[in-house]
């Protein structure tokens, strides 16, 4: 039994790494002995828990099961080391992925708040506009914003996040004042590779999509922004990436009589994650925000 209980960690660490070679770096075991033991757990079992691929790790159905127990097993084992031991803190490391243009988001701030409060913690932020693999990197927990691809990952709502139509004056200063989306036919958008080729602008009850035109695209909203700096066209942007430029006027507002829809935030983790994981402490940290 010990020896089950000790492929059983070795399995749930695997999984929720990725991949032998990541679970292997965490536990301070050679990638040959990872498989070894998932292999000898799985010849016990009778039953194959992973499907092995030159690209990803995948459970087969039995393998589901078991991460499950696994996972319990390994939070309660740690719940209780942490009461006896008299150090009831979490420890452990939690890899966490955003958007680079969140950097100056209040989100950012609630998670230096958090990793304040769990000092113990090892907490690896990963800034990146991309959607990353979470199994494949992995990662415990991704904040997203926009629309989401179909997943069977666990997807919370936690909040919106405001955008803003913008251009150079100079670009401006190239073309009619519009006073309304349809006189913005013709113009060029500086568009995001991740986002949809279209907008939304409000004005009372009435709603537009307007598509976008253009020949300058970028993998970073931070980048989408000094582009439009440049006088290269107009972008909807977050608000917390614009407001100096719009206070110092390198950027003015276009149509002001009409919104942008905002963008919804999200977060993104695995399914089977137990009650005492960090990623859990996390999202419980995060609604007592009241998010």
């Amino acid at each position: 039994m010990i020896d089950d209980l000790k492929a059983m960690a070795i399995f749930a660490e695997t999984i929720k790494r990725g991949s032998f070679r990541a679970a292997a770096e965490a536990l301070d075991l050679s990638p040959s002995v990872v498989s070894y033991q998932i292999t000898k757990l799985e010849e016990r079992l009778g039953s194959a828990l992973i499907y092995r691929s030159t690209r990803k790790l995948s459970m087969t159905a039995e393998g589901e099961t078991l991460f499950d127990h696994a996972t319990q097993m390994m939070d309660q084992a740690e719940l209780g080391i942490r009461i006896v031991s008299g150090h009831d803190h979490a420890t452990g490391r939690l890899n966490i992925t955003l958007p680079l243009s969140m950097s100056g988001d209040i989100l950012t701030q609630q998670l230096a708040a958090f990793a304040r409060e769990n000092p113990g913690i090892d907490c690896h932020f990963i800034f990146d506009d991309a959607r990353l693999d979470l199994v494949a990197l992995g990662i415990d927990i991704a904040f997203s914003l926009g629309s989401l691809p179909d997943s069977s990952l666990n997807v919370k709502r936690l909040g919106t996040r405001g955008r803003t139509l913008v251009c150079s004056p100079d670009y401006l200063s190239r073309h009619e004042t519009p006073h309304h989306p349809r006189d913005l036919k013709g113009w060029s958008w500086i568009k995001h590779d991740i986002l949809p080729g279209s907008r939304t602008l409000i004005s009372g009850n009435e709603r537009i999509e307007t598509n976008l035109t253009g020949t300058i695209s970028a993998n970073s909203s931070v980048a989408m922004v000094e582009f439009t700096v440049a006088g290269l066209g107009l972008c909807t942007a977050a608000d917390w990436l614009i407001e100096d430029h719009l206070k110092e006027g390198r950027l003015v507002r276009v149509l002001p009589e009409w919104d942008v829809e905002a963008m919804p935030l999200y977060a993104v983790w695995h399914g089977n994650i137990g009650d005492c994981s960090n990623t859990r402490r996390l999202l419980n940290f995060l609604r007592d925000y009241g998010m």
